[in-house]
């Protein structure tokens, strides 16, 4: 199980600040989701918790440690899957058990990975298929299987359901927090990237909605095992109907001032143009 620390993190692409101070901290265990408008940093956040970008070490702890780089200690499922287009479906959970266990044979990996094709739902018959030969919802399934097989304390999700049908997403959803909740004692740490309050709401102990960049945390909403909604209360429960109307009011507001931003910057850039003088 790990922590993550996060102190006035801050990150920039070529000098534009992304993150502009984010203080938080994520107990061993929870599952994080994180809400926010396109552009605001959630992606980034999680490429950095995950080491695919560079960090400073002060501003960043994953169980008490710098982030240097990727490790196996956390794994990653992308929203475009990010299977090996020329390997098995079965081979890419196969490869990232070969790095994390180098002892076991090409036995004991197979072994594993259909015990892991199971778990999530997939027909054995998939595992010598090539991702082209999958469906959207199996492809992500396979990704997803990949990433529990290796046993990672710590899973980074980005927008995963995303491209998916609203069935495809609902049977996902519950099964990834079935096997999260499965976990018990050894559950590992979740951060979950999502557009969708009611994905947030089913899914997550702890919401977190990132303002506009450079962003800062903006809102924070923690569950306990007994207020944490069920999918059959989403609709029906009052305090849950409560706060969906503020998370999305949250958003919304956001929206609204990220427009009449524009409005104003585009605004004063047409009024900064040069004028042309004409001699005739």
């Amino acid at each position: 199980m790990l922590d993550v620390s996060m102190n006035n993190l801050q990150f920039a692409y070529d000098k534009e600040l992304v993150l502009g101070g984010i203080d938080y901290k994520a107990k061993a265990g929870k599952f994080v989701c994180l809400l926010g408008l396109s552009g605001c940093g959630k992606s980034t956040l999680l490429r950095l918790i995950a080491g695919l970008e560079k960090s400073n070490p002060e501003q960043l702890l994953v169980g008490g440690k710098p982030v240097y780089g990727p490790s196996l200690d956390r794994a990653m499922v992308f929203q475009d899957y990010g299977l090996f287009p020329w390997m098995t479906a079965g081979d890419n959970i196969c490869i990232a058990l070969k790095q994390k266990y180098k002892a076991w044979d090409k036995h004991k990996r197979k072994e594993v990975a259909l015990e892991w094709v199971n778990n999530l739902g997939l027909d054995e018959d998939l595992y010598d298929k090539l991702p082209m030969n999958l469906s959207g919802g199996q492809r992500q399934r396979f990704a997803t299987a990949r990433a529990f097989a290796i046993d990672a304390p710590l899973l980074l999700m980005d927008e995963p359901f995303g491209a998916l049908d609203a069935v495809t997403t609902a049977l996902l959803q519950d099964t990834i927090l079935e096997l999260w909740q499965k976990e018990k004692e050894n559950r590992k740490t979740i951060f979950f990237v999502t557009h969708s309050v009611d994905e947030a709401l089913l899914l997550a102990t702890d919401i977190v909605v990132l303002g506009q960049a450079p962003s800062k945390i903006i809102y924070i909403h923690s569950f306990t095992e007994e207020t944490k909604p069920r999918r059959e209360k989403l609709y029906t429960d009052p305090a849950v109907l409560d706060l969906r109307n503020h998370l999305t009011k949250i958003i919304n507001d956001e929206i609204v001032e990220k427009a009449h931003r524009l409005k104003e910057e585009k605004a004063n850039a047409v009024g900064a143009k040069p004028k042309n003088h004409y001699c005739s």
